[in-house]
């Protein structure tokens, strides 16, 4: 699970709810029982649920054998509607407002959780945690974790899904390539960037970094400037440096590129500066040489690499173990190895990683749903049971996969063809599997993803921006700084301190002011309220 910085002002802040909540249609009771005391044979059912992405080939396969192992138990069938990942948030929006029947559709910041939660579309699931009679989740959902993710109005509307609190960020590389031109392992940005500099020269036809237009260099070159306790670096939008008191007690300032160089005095170094507070802008403009030439519009940085066309691609270490398999099996005599992206995480040092313990991954239920407690019996049932929880993660025993040792499981010839999202429905930290795939160097990075002492929340970590009383100004400067922020991130803009600065002028005529006041006012009413 990534974590999320804060950004504030001139950004384009978004609503977080905290007003209307929407309550299940549904009351839990105990489940009844018939003379005998036994429970009784549940109807059939099926439940319809909304997913992003490729429909796994033998998903149906693998419907069937969970349909059929809890048919006394549950007897539910699934019925999944898949769509594009571009088309994902369009499609739950038309969906709320046709009114159609759905059970269970996946739901994040990045979807619309923060727009629909406040308009009541989502049940409140609070009542079938911590539970009783719902065992599996009760297990598998700590009240600390449960507790994290009551975001709005202090109540539960998602059934939160991570492995670990963190996917640490990394860039893949062919290993093979690396090897060819004599280099050994790459353990700094210095031998990263002599890496692509021998792509450059020996292989003119690969791209040396493939990445996602609408995703960019995301954490490369970021995070490498010492933490300092009371400053808050906001790197969305035109970038801005929050400045607390010694005492994380006020708000002192809030400083934007752009903002005169008096102000940015103010702040202790390196982030007395615009160029020495985000020294990784300069950087992915400089490194844009290593891009292919249209990479705003690439949608497919995956697929680039896996055709051969590119040395390297930003992702996460979740995805070592499949890509790596694909990778092999897609062209003979390549591998893949990783370069971590933060020095602090490279290290493997402790309290490395700020995190608010809240998933970037879920599942909400449309309030309008007749069948909430049976959903929630459905994901109960996934998590009572270790078997039911990894056939639907991982796809038929015997198949797709086998477990080795209690922890550990080897990917068959055919788990090519169940390649499931584990994040839209299955993902949970108690039941992790590591694949024999990886390779001792990555294994260690999985183990200490798993401290706890790896991880520490930052002072404005949990802090939330509602945008109720700037909906207009910010609707107005997202508009005005997106497409600007793309640029950026694809390191399309070399000269970004004068353009941010000219930018600045035109998205404080839209109200960057107001905004910036509103953020300093909740900040500090959030500080106030000892960081609740």
């Amino acid at each position: 699970m990534k974590a999320k910085k804060i950004s504030v002002a001139l950004l384009a802040l978004t609503v977080l709810g905290v007003t209307a909540c929407s309550n299940s249609k549904q009351d839990q009771a105990s489940p009844a029982v018939n003379g005998s005391g036994k429970q009784p044979a549940l109807a059939p059912i099926t439940l319809k649920g909304m997913l992003f992405g490729d429909q796994p080939k033998d998903l149906q396969l693998v419907f069937d054998e969970f349909e059929k192992r809890t048919k006394d138990t549950l007897n539910t069938k699934l019925n999944i509607q898949w769509n594009p990942i571009s088309d994902h948030k369009q499609k739950v929006k038309l969906m709320m407002a046709a009114g159609e029947e759905m059970d269970f559709v996946f739901e994040a910041d990045f979807i619309s959780l923060k727009e629909l939660v406040p308009q009541g579309a989502y049940a409140q699931l609070d009542k079938y945690f911590n539970n009783d009679a719902y065992p599996g989740l009760k297990k598998a959902f700590p009240p600390e974790f449960v507790e994290s993710n009551k975001r709005f109005d202090g109540h539960l509307y998602t059934i939160p899904f991570t492995q670990y609190f963190y996917d640490i960020p990394v860039v893949y590389l062919r290993k093979d390539l690396r090897e060819k031109y004599g280099l050994p392992p790459i353990n700094s940005y210095d031998d990263l960037q002599k890496f692509y500099d021998k792509v450059l020269e020996n292989d003119k036809g690969i791209t040396p970094l493939a990445l996602r237009g609408n995703r960019g260099f995301q954490e490369i070159f970021q995070g490498e400037n010492p933490e300092l306790p009371n400053v808050v670096v906001g790197t969305g939008g035109i970038p801005s440096i929050i400045k607390l008191s010694d005492d994380l007690k006020k708000v002192e300032t809030i400083v934007s590129v752009g903002d005169p160089a008096s102000e940015w005095a103010k702040l202790p170094a390196p982030y007395n500066t615009p160029k020495t507070a985000f020294p990784h802008l300069d950087k992915w403009a400089e490194w844009s040489k290593y891009l292919e030439k249209d990479v705003v519009s690439q949608k497919d940085d995956l697929g680039y690499f896996m055709s051969g066309k590119a040395a390297s691609y930003y992702s996460t270490l979740n995805a070592f173990a499949k890509d790596r398999k694909k990778l092999k099996d897609t062209i003979p005599g390549a591998d893949l190895e990783m370069f971590v992206l933060k020095t602090k995480v490279r290290e493997m040092k402790p309290h490395a990683i700020g995190v608010d313990y809240v998933s970037n991954n879920s599942v909400a239920i449309p309030a309008t749903s007749k069948n909430i407690d049976r959903t929630m019996k459905f994901f109960d049932a996934v998590f009572s049971s270790r078997e039911n929880h990894d056939l639907l993660e991982y796809g038929i025993p015997g198949k797709h996969w086998e477990a080795v040792g209690d922890n550990q499981i080897k990917l068959l010839d055919e788990a090519k063809n169940y390649n499931f999202p584990g994040y839209e429905l299955t993902w949970n930290p108690s039941m992790i599997r590591l694949s024999t795939d990886l390779d001792e160097n990555t294994k260690k990075y999985y183990e200490y993803s798993a401290k706890p002492d790896t991880y520490y929340t930052p002072t404005l970590k949990k802090f939330k921006f509602d945008n109720t009383a700037v909906k207009s100004e910010t609707a107005n400067i997202a508009s005005k700084v997106d497409p600007f922020t793309q640029l950026l991130k694809d390191g399309q803009i070399k000269d970004w301190e004068a353009q941010m600065a000219k930018l600045k002028v035109e998205v404080d005529a839209l109200g960057g002011e107001k905004v910036n006041a509103e953020t300093k006012k909740q900040i500090q009413a959030y500080l106030d309220k000892g960081g609740k």
